[in-house]
Order: structure tokens, then C-alpha cells, then sequence
């Protein structure tokens, strides 16, 4: 047996449908996981119109259920008569049986609870509303005098199990077995659902039945189909012109929900349009229209596009699209050609009155505050001075573009107009790229800048706007992100990791602080050590699935992430320890340094007085720590985190043997303090390379 659930709405935006699809199947399987109801495979699909629920194989019945439940001691279950207290009565009513089914075991109440399941349509006609009224609302309405909220109107409701309706009404509206057609079909509104016959046996609407039962209807309900359609449409449609589609992902998927019966034509616009950039003719296409625009073997855009429409045969709607096109290509060649009669340097007093961040001043500002910092590091990274120039020249111009009409028309132009105004006002072309690329990477999948330029002013930004955020307390909570925080962590991570960038990011973070002074003076700013701590803990965050992903331990993870200074040394470390906890000796220095840290926590002060050190055993291994830290030292200085484990293991035995002979807490206190302050030396040389207590070594007593 089967079961289906069809609910039609208006128009659901297309950007919130996959995540509907995918929480209509997850409720729906918690729910009849929760009532009891053995199910096969769940299904979602869904069209901007209606979403669909199929379940496959479900039980007849609900599982018959059967326990035992524990309640209070039967003295204070029941009075010295006999008689149940509240606190029977209350037990007993939470079981869902009366005081006088109770049974005493072992001086405790006990409720024998067995409950005959139910048949699945009755079940149903609880769970399929309850499964509606759960679906995660990204954006709500009410609609009439309803207090319903859902994410637009609904109008039907088709809810069957095997041949039966199952009955229920919500938001005025009654479940049935009727759905409506494509909007553009001849069949009527309101035709009814088949139950179809397979194998001699008669089950409710079958997938397979019930897809081919819609397309009839002139519905492709499969978004998966559908989107396949699209592709295969798109392609063909170019193919037969000699061209080829360029199809974004991103709106193809979008596409995919704004039709339930894709047909795809060829339009055109006029060729004087290809003087405008390529990019914003395609932007222009892509974003307003959702068109996709085509190119020929060499990649040179063409003045045709494919229109994708909703079930629409009538080829005079090419035409409408076509002059729609035309209008939005004016204006952006208007807004291009107004703003090529100002250089970008020209453009750069403007910036002083656009806000950067509430308290954190103008663009202007902002500019120059990246500029600096990217010099700073590009200082570190020992750059020569003509690349310097040009690290300057591309900080001090790369907001330059967010004041053209064009970047204020298509914000996601930025940078790629920066790069083509600056080439335009005959900047040197490392410049213009580097203005385009210090956006660069702009999400997850994004390629990295190529030129060292463009590399510094894409980290010096990304560091500024971090510093300038945490620094007025505008951190990420939960999932809220407003101003793409996470985004710029990990793409400081991308560009240091994968272009093998050597940058201390405690030093770099006092740097952008600095610049930061004279408009965070007389404002309630975050002190720098706050600001520090937390980004380096907001870094560490961003570093930790990434070090997963590469298959390292989560304690690994851990006990190299409490310093998250040197992204690089944090990444190889991890790699050097994961591997190293399976070796012989590496328990021993594990076991040592969290005894260590344990017992050093209390010093109170961390110098050592020679003279004070009264046993054989803590001169040994005070002798030992000296060569041990320099050793340990050594090794950090040259990034070999294996040597530097190897050095530290050489204090495992004498540690031991030192907490044998020698009483750490000795009545003298001058005695105890220099002992503590040994361990606490011998703490500071484990510290250096992991914390090492935050490793579990299986089998190990804490």
C-alpha cells in the first residue's frame, strides 16, 4: 500500500523550494517513525504550484505497542489505606490507564501499558496535517480571516492511503482526491485522481501512475526530471543554431521551480548590444530575465539567448521577452556609458560618503585602512617595491566601483566592473586584476586570485572587515551571519592554506586593530585583547570541519586548535599528530603532559630557583627541561612537529620517576612553589606544540 500527499498553493517562490522539499520528507519520516507506522521508501516533490509527499510500502496498521513504565514508590503511590495519591493518579494518566491498573514491584509502582495499534488511514488523518503545519516557514501569510499561516495560500489538498481519502480539513480547506491541471491545460480544475490496478490487486495511485497521471495534466511533477528537461531543451535549442548555452547551476536550479512543463525557444536581441561588457549583458540576462545566453565556439557571446517558458506553445511570447531584453539592455548600456565619463580614480572622494559599517566610518576609510595593512604584510612577505605600488594602488581603488550606476544596478558586478572601469582609465593591468580579484574566491567552490597583488588585498580586506566587526561587537551568533563573516574566515583560510601563505595572525589582527584607533577612539569599542581572543577562537571554528575533512581525529583536532596563530603550522601539525598517536612512545608524552598541566595549574610563578631544588630527581629533570625546551624549540623553528613530539617524549620516565621520589607539595612553601614552578616550565614546553590532555589514548585512566 501506498500514500500520497499533494498540497496546492500559489505561487512558492523558487529559492525556498528545495529546502521545503527536503523538510516535507524529513518530517514526514519523523512523524510516522513516531506513530508507529513501518513505512518504505519517502519521496518529495514539487513544482512553484504544489508539493508532493509520496510514501512507498506503508503499513497497514501501527505496531502494537507494549512496555513497562517505572513510577514513584508505591509508600508515596498509595496512602496508608490503600488508596492512590495524586501521584498515582497523575502516573496512571500519563501511562493512559486508570489507578486501579497499577502494580507494585519491588516497593515501586509499575504500569503495564500495551497499546493496539490503529489502522494507518485513521493514523493519518492526525499525521498528514501535522506534518503541513510543521514545514519550516522561511516567510508566512495568513490569508481571509484565518489565523493558518503557511507560505502562501493554499487551495487543495489531495491526501489518499491505498484507495481511501484520508479525511481532514485544514485552513478551511478539505482533503480529497482532486488536483488541478497545469494552469495553461484544457482539462478542467478539479479533475479526480485514478486509483490504478497492478497485478491484480488494487493499491493506491502508484509513483510511476501518478507521474504519468500529472504529465497528463500537462505537470512534470519530478523537479529532478524536470530540471533534466531543461538542460536537454537548452542545449538543443542552441545546438540547432550553431551555438553553445552557458547554464549557471544557480539558475538552472531556479528555473526548475518557476515552470511545471519547461518549453525552451530562441530569442535575440541587437548586436550593437555586444559593445556593452560581456559581463553585464550576462548578469543582465541571467539575474532579470533568467535567460540563458549563448556563446559561440570560441566563447564570444552571441545576441541570442533561450528563454525557458511555463507550458506556453505560443512562439509570439518570444517576441514579448525579446523587447523586455531590449529595455533592460538600454539601461545597462546607459548606466555603462555614463559611468566610463569618470575615471575610477575619479571616483574615489565619492567613497567618502558612502558608509562602510555602522561606527567603523566611510569606504573611504576603509580603503585606506586596507591599503595599509596590505602593506604591512606585503612587507612581511618581502614583496619588492614596484609590486607594492601596486598592492597600494588596488587597495586605495578597488571600492571604487560601488559607486557606478552599473555595481548600484547589479551588485554582483563588483570587482568585475572595478576591472573593467580601471582598465578603461588606463590603469597598469596587474591593478585592474587585482581589483577584480580581491573579492576572489566568493564562495566555497570560487577560484583564488592568481597575482600576489591581488592575493594581499584580498586577505587584508577580509582581515579588516573581520577586526572592524569584532571590534564593535557585531559577531556571528547561531546561525545568523548578516554581514558574511564565516564567508571571509574561510576564504582567509583558502588563500593561506592553498597559496602556502606564512602569516602570523596574532600580529596581523594587532596591525588591523591599530588602524582602526582613530575611529574606534570615544566609541564603545571592544578592547583588543577581547577582539583577539575571539577572532582567533572564530578562526579556529571555521578550521576545525576542514581539518576533519581530511580525516584527522577530532581530539587531534582539538589539542592543535587551542592556538590557531599559524593557520599553515596548524593544518601540518594536525596531519604530523594524527599519525603520531599510534606510535609506542606517544601515550607516554600524552599521560605526562595532562598529570603535568593537572599539577601545574596552581604555580604562581613559573621561574625556577636553581639553588632551591633539593632531590636528585628534580635537578635531573630540571637539567632535562633545559636541554628538552631547547631542543623542542629547535625543532618548532625549523616546522618539524615530529622532532619536536620526539623531544618531549625524553620527559616521560623522569617525569615518572620525579612524581615517585618526590612530594610536590611540600609543607615548605618556598619548597613547593619552586617544584610547582618547574612543572609549570615543564607545562609552558608541552603547550608549545598541542595540548596535549585534550588526546584520548584508548584504554588510558584520566
Amino acid at each position: 500500500m501506498n500514500a500520497l500527499l499533494e498540497i496546492g498553493c500559489e505561487e512558492i517562490p523558487a529559492r525556498f523550494m528545495p529546502g521545503f522539499l527536503l523538510d516535507l520528507k524529513k518530517k514526514a519520516e519523523e512523524k510516522l517513525t513516531a506513530e508507529r507506522i513501518a513505512f518504505g521508501k519517502v519521496e518529495t516533490f514539487g513544482t512553484y504550484r504544489r508539493l508532493t509527499l509520496y510514501i512507498e510500502n506503508i503499513a497497514e496498521r501501527q505496531t502494537d505497542l507494549s512496555f513497562e513504565a517505572k513510577g514513584p514508590p508505591a509508600n508515596v503511590a498509595f496512602d496508608k489505606d490503600g488508596k492512590p495519591t495524586p501521584a498515582a493518579i497523575g502516573f496512571a494518566k500519563k501511562q493512559g490507564i486508570s489507578p486501579a491498573e497499577l502494580k507494585v514491584e519491588n516497593n515501586y509502582v509499575v504500569a503495564k501499558v500495551f497499546k493496539k495499534s490503529l489502522p494507518t488511514s485513521k493514523v493519518l488523518q492526525a499525521v498528514f496535517p501535522a506534518i503541513i503545519t510543521s514545514l519550516y516557514q522561511p516567510l508566512s501569510m495568513r490569508w481571509g480571516s484565518l489565523d493558518f499561516k503557511f507560505i502562501r495560500p493554499i487551495h487543495w489538498i489531495v491526501a489518499l492511503c491505498g484507495m481511501n481519502v484520508v479525511k481532514f480539513e485544514i485552513a478551511g480547506i478539505k482533503s480529497g482526491n482532486k488536483t488541478a491541471p497545469h494552469r495553461y491545460s484544457k482539462k478542467s480544475v478539479g479533475t479526480t485522481l485514478v486509483v490504478v490496478r497492478l497485478s491484480g490487486q488494487e493499491q493506491a495511485l502508484s509513483l510511476h501512475a501518478y507521474k504519468k497521471f500529472m504529465l497528463k495534466l500537462g505537470v512534470i511533477v519530478d523537479q529532478n526530471e524536470r530540471e533534466g528537461l531543461i538542460r536537454q531543451q537548452v542545449e538543443a535549442a542552441a545546438q540547432k543554431i550553431g551555438a553553445k548555452p552557458l547554464i549557471s547551476e544557480a539558475l538552472l536550479a531556479e528555473v526548475n521551480f518557476l515552470v511545471e512543463n519547461p518549453i525552451a525557444y530562441v530569442g535575440k536581441f541587437k548586436p550593437e548590444f555586444l559593445k556593452i561588457p560581456q559581463e553585464v549583458l550576462i548578469t543582465s540576462m541571467q539575474k532579470n530575465q533568467k535567460y540563458f545566453p549563448l556563446v559561440d565556439k570560441s566563447g564570444r557571446l552571441q545576441a541570442q539567448f533561450v528563454v525557458v517558458t511555463d507550458g506556453c506553445k505560443n512562439k509570439g511570447v518570444v517576441e514579448g521577452n525579446q523587447k523586455v531584453l531590449s529595455a533592460r539592455l538600454s539601461d545597462a548600456r546607459f548606466f555603462f556609458e555614463e559611468d566610463c565619463k569618470m575615471s575610477l580614480r575619479m571616483r574615489l572622494p565619492d567613497l567618502e560618503k558612502v558608509s562602510f559599517f555602522e561606527k567603523l566610518g566611510t569606504l573611504a576609510q576603509k580603503a585606506e585602512r586596507v591599503a595599509s595593512l596590505s602593506a604591512w604584510i606585503g612587507q612581511r612577505l618581502k614583496m619588492d617595491e614596484a609590486q607594492l605600488k601596486n598592492v597600494h594602488r588596488i587597495a586605495m581603488l578597488c571600492k571604487a566601483d560601488l559607486t557606478t550606476k552599473m555595481v548600484y544596478e547589479f551588485p554582483e558586478l563588483q570587482g568585475v566592473m572595478g576591472r573593467e572601469y580601471a582598465r578603461l582609465s588606463s590603469e597598469n593591468p596587474v591593478v585592474a586584476e587585482g581589483i577584480f580579484e580581491h573579492y576572489l574566491p566568493r564562495h566555497a567552490e570560487d577560484k583564488l586570485p592568481l597575482s600576489p597583488e591581488g592575493t594581499i588585498v584580498a586577505l587584508a580586506d577580509r582581515i579588516d572587515s573581520l577586526v572592524g566587526c569584532f571590534s564593535v561587537g557585531a559577531v556571528p551568533t547561531g546561525s545568523e551571519d548578516p554581514y558574511g563573516l564565516r564567508r571571509a574566515v574561510q576564504g582567509i583560510i583558502r588563500i593561506i592554506t592553498e597559496k602556502k601563505i606564512d602569516l602570523l595572525l596574532d600580529e596581523t589582527i594587532e596591525q588591523s586593530y591599530k588602524l582602526y584607533k582613530p575611529i574606534l577612539q570615544g566609541a564603545e569599542a571592544v578592547p583588543f585583547a577581547a577582539v583577539k581572543k575571539e577572532l582567533l577562537i572564530f578562526i579556529a571554528g571555521r578550521l576545525k570541519p576542514i581539518l576533519l575533512d581530511k580525516g584527522v581525529r577530532y581530539d587531534v583536532v582539538d589539542a592543535v586548535l587551542f592556538d590557531c596563530n599559524d593557520i599553515l603550522d596548524c593544518i601540518t601539525k594536525a596531519g604530523i599528530l594524527n599519525r603520531l598517536v599510534g606510535e609506542s612512545w606517544f601515550p607516554g608524552v600524552v599521560a605526562s603532559a595532562d598529570r603535568v598541566s593537572r599539577i601545574a595549574g596552581s604555580a604562581a610563578r613559573e621561574s625556577v630557583e636553581e639553588a632551591a631544588l633539593l632531590e636528585k630527581e628534580e635537578k635531573d629533570l630540571f637539567e632535562l627541561y633545559n636541554k628538552v625546551s631547547w631542543e623542542t624549540g629547535e625543532a618548532i623553528n625549523k616546522e618539524d612537529w615530529r622532532q619536536a613530539a620526539q623531544a618531549l617524549a625524553a620527559l616521560t620516565d623522569p617525569l615518572e620517576r620525579f612524581f615517585d621520589k618526590v612530594l610536590v607539595m611540600h609543607k615548605d612553601e618556598k619548597i613547593k612553589l619552586n617544584r610547582l614552578a618547574l612543572l609549570k616550565s615543564i607545562d609552558k614546553v608541552y603547550s608549545r606544540v598541542a595540548d596535549f590532555k585534550k588526546i584520548v589514548i584508548e584504554g588510558a585512566k584520566k
